[in-house]
Order: C-alpha cells, then structure tokens, then sequence
C-alpha cells in the first residue's frame, strides 16, 4: 500500500497493530513488506501505550495501525501522553469512506481531528489522491512528529470495499524526501548543480534576502521572486522580472530548485515545474510547516535562511544565467486602460517612502507580473488563506505597525467585503491610498474556462453595478473617479503629495483586461 511503503522510505519501521477489519488494507501492505516489524496487542488502549514506549525509548516515531470507530477512541489516553512527554508518534486510522458517514453507518464516526488538542499535525488520505501527494504527505508526517516539538502525529485513512482487494494495489516508489534539521556546516558545502533555479517566496525576515540574493549570485542561478519576498526592490543581475510570462515559451528546464520561503503566488511557475519536475527541489524554512502544494519536494532542510543559503556551493554556468536574461522581457502594454496599464502607472511613480498592499484575486496577480518600482517600503498582502475579506482594515493595522504610509490596491468585491473599515482611514496612523479597480464584479473569473458560458454573469460574475463616491463621503475620505491612464497619474501624483488618506476609483472592465492577457500570452508564444 502507497502510504506504508513511504512510511517506510521515510525510515519508520516499527508498526504497532490490532486486529480489525477496515484496517485490512493497512494490515496487508505491512505483511508483505520484509522491512517491517510489526508489534501486535489485542487491545487499542494498551497498543497505544506499547507504541508510546517505544518512541519513549527510541527517540523516534513508531506508527500505529488500528481500524475504526471506538478503536480509534481508546488510543487516546496514550496520544494525549505522547502530546504531553513530546513523544513522537504517527496515528494511522482506518476509516468508512465519506458517503457512510452521518447516514448511521455500522462502525462509523467522525474520527477526523478526533484528537486536534494532542497532535503536533493531522491529514486525511485515501487512494483516490496521486502518489506524489500520498508521498508528500507521508513525509509531512514524519517530520512532524519529529521536529520542531516532537510528538503525535494523525492521518486517517478511508477505505471503500472490497478491502482485501485495494489492500493488493501497486507500490509505490519507495522514494524517500530528506529531512534535515539544520543546514551543513561550512566545513562540509552543500554541492548543486550548475543549472537550478531559485525561487523566493514570503520569507520570515525580511533582512533574509540579501542572503538569498547572494546565494543566487555566487551560483549564477536565475531568481524567480514573488512579489511579496521583496527581492525585486533589491538590486540584482540574477533577478528575472517576468518569469511568469517566459513558460509559455519553452524556457530551458533546471536540474535543481532551491525554494527558500513561502509559496510563490505564481501558479503558472509551479504548473510549469510540475510538467518536468527537476531531479531535486529542495526547500528551505525555519518554519515548521510544509510548503509542497504541488508534491514535488525531494529534501526539506528545516533550518536558518541566512546560514543554509550560505551552505549551498556549485560550478557556475554563465551560459545558463544568461539563458535566462536575455529573455527576460514581455511584449509591449497596450495604451487602454486595464488593470494592467494601471499597475504600469503606479510603478513608475516616486514611491520611496510608501509601502504596497495587495488585495487578493485579480491585484496580487498583475502586481507580480508587473509592478518593479525602482524603491519603495515593500510590498505585503493577505495570503495566509488569501481572503478577500478584511483587506482594508488590514491596511490600517500595516501602517499602525510599519510606521509608513501605504498605498493598497483592491478590487472592488474586496472593497465591499471591507467597506465599514474605511471608517479606520480618517484616522490611520500614516497617509493611506486606497487605489480601487472597479470592473463591476469578479474579475479573475474572467480567466476561467467557464467564462463563455451563457450564465457566467449570473454565477460568476456578480456584476454590482456600484460606485465607491458616496462612501467615501459617507466616511470623510478625498475620492477622484478616474478612467484613463493619464487621470490615474495625476490623481496618484496629487494624493503623493498631500500625504493624506484618499480613495481613487478606477473604472474598468474584466473583459478587456482578460483580452489583454491573451493578446500578450500570444505574443509571448509566437
């Protein structure tokens, strides 16, 4: 079975398991594996505390195996043992597939996050998922259990019949990821290839760039920076501006990734990584949680930015740099006024003491491929769940704490979800400017596959038919209404200069911005 056999190549070999029926393919995959050794108890709760002492003493993560219902009730008290003494334990619990439950199916409960208060991390895997997930996942759990706080760990597993039968599917490659805990010490380099790429998300300090940035230059390494890691207002020759629009033509592939950070925004970068995956990717965060949306992680270093970038040591390729700059370039932007053109504008305005704020949907898209202004206080968004709700009162906290003043870009869906916290602008901390595109509905759906379709408006589009004037009355704010790019530039040029908060309306439509998109992609592949 998938998800033992990278339990396996993860290095756990020590499987704790009572007798049971749902649990059947669980039980099977570990019979059949010549690495296991498997501990048997009759009783749940004593199995529990079985594989609890184990982990006591081995200082490492056995896994449990257990089938469904009060089974998995009565590991409990040993879980909430494990969660106290930091004892490294990995819960695997059979489940009725999705449709038995709630309908008072035999033997059936809701056992996920059943014990939310006592695991270090919990996940729900069955055998419909693609094997890179089952095996990212696997791995998750692993060092979850082990690092940065050791303790349980749980994934449920819903099984559908025939048991024996799906208990007999094909392994998985037993592949494993490499979890480190720190990076090399300088007596020891780390030795990558010479033509890899790095991508930089969010990263926990913002002080971390240079590290990464010299990494980049001491490798010659292309840089693929998100938006909100700020490399971009830093400067350097290994930067590549638009890397967003070069997949669409056939850029020449990495053997290596070394992603330091957060997720990048860009799911055309990921989409085109996970077409070809590069032999290794390798990522890096002092953060605990796992960064791997698209399972294509081969190593986890779990360590300080600064000191493992420092680490990492190749034999340049100036060739492959270059491959990649002289490239780095996008078909001219079209003069009408999109939200394109719009952020176009902005970047070229003296933005040296304002900080950038990006609301989700369609703003942080355009502004990571299109907004490099030669210096301002950095760029920040919402992209923890990447909500379109509280963006505004978001804004007024970021000044509070930055101590700068800072000019947001938001949608107009986003703005009406946050409409009551312009109340907070008369009296921010610092000036604020909020620049809001108002296209009369959801504009990023427009990027869809269903946008033809005759009911698109009605379910997707949700045109409003609004305008922002009264309520920036209604709350004392200065308000411009503008509809060209050059009444854009001298709106925003006239709010810079007064330093005080102000609402500036953009009237635009969805559809012309999307046709741009697919004029430029069509220049860019041509």
């Amino acid at each position: 079975m998938i998800l033992i056999n990278q339990l396996i190549a993860q290095n756990v070999r020590d499987f704790f398991l009572a007798p049971g029926s749902r649990s059947t393919p669980l039980a099977i995959a570990l019979a059949r594996h010549p690495e296991v050794r498997i501990h048997r108890h009759f009783d749940e709760r004593g199995l529990g505390f079985y594989a609890a002492g184990f982990g006591l003493g081995k200082e490492a993560p056995a896994a449990l195996v257990v089938t469904s219902g009060t089974a998995v009730g009565n590991l409990t008290p040993a879980i909430m043992e494990a969660h106290h003494a930091s004892i490294p334990l990995i819960i695997l619990t059979a489940d009725r597939p999705q449709e038995l439950r709630e309908v008072s199916a035999n033997q059936t409960t809701d056992q996920c996050k059943m014990f939310q208060n006592f695991v270090r991390w919990q996940c729900e895997i069955d055998l419909s998922m693609p094997l890179e997930a089952i095996r990212s996942r696997a791995a998750q759990a692993v060092f979850r259990a082990k690092f940065p706080h050791p303790g349980p760990v749980h994934i449920n597993c819903p099984f559908r019949e025939p048991l024996y039968e799906n208990a007999l599917s094909p392994p998985a490659l037993q592949t494993p990821i490499s979890l480190e805990t720190s990076s090399p010490s300088t007596g020891s380099p780390k030795n990558l290839p010479s033509r890899g790429i790095c991508i930089v998300g969010r990263l926990p300090n913002r002080s971390d760039i240079n590290a990464v940035l010299q990494f980049a230059h001491r490798l010659k390494w292309p840089v693929f920076a998100d938006l909100l890691s700020n490399a971009r207002i830093h400067p350097s020759d290994e930067l590549i501006k638009h890397y967003d629009w070069l997949f669409w033509n056939l850029p020449p592939r990495p053997d290596c990734v070394v992603h330091f950070g957060e997720r990048p925004t860009s799911k055309r970068l990921m989409e085109w990584l996970t077409a070809s995956p590069p032999k290794s990717y390798i990522h890096v965060s002092p953060h605990s949680h796992w960064v791997d949306p698209s399972a294509l992680i081969t190593e986890r270093m779990f360590a300080n930015i600064p000191s493992a970038a420092d680490c990492f040591t190749n034999t340049p390729d100036e060739h492959w740099l270059s491959s990649w700059t002289t490239r780095d370039q996008i078909p001219p932007i079209d003069a009408l006024f999109t939200e394109t053109s719009a952020i176009n504008t902005i970047a070229k305005l003296p933005l040296d003491e304002w900080a950038i704020f990006l609301a989700n949907s369609m703003p942080i898209r355009e502004a990571d491929w299109f907004l490099f202004p030669q210096k301002c206080q950095g760029f920040f968004a919402n992209r923890g769940l990447s909500g379109i709700d509280g963006n505004i009162a978001t804004i007024c906290g970021l000044t509070l704490g930055l101590k700068a003043p800072v000019i947001g870009i938001l949608g107009d869906m986003t703005t009406l979800h946050d409409l009551n916290s312009l109340a907070l602008l008369k009296n921010a901390a610092e000036p604020i400017i909020l620049i809001v595109s108002n296209n009369n509905g959801c504009g990023i759906f427009s990027h869809l596959s269903v946008a033809p379709d005759p009911d698109f408006e009605t379910l997707f589009g949700f045109p409003h038919g609004l305008t922002f004037e009264h309520a920036a009355q209604m709350f004392h704010l200065a308000y411009a209404s503008v509809d060209t790019i050059e009444s854009l530039d001298t709106a925003l040029r006239t709010a810079l200069q007064a330093k005080k908060s102000c609402l500036i309306e953009m009237k635009t439509c969805r559809t012309q911005n999307h046709a741009h998109h697919k004029k430029m992609k069509l220049c860019c592949t041509s």
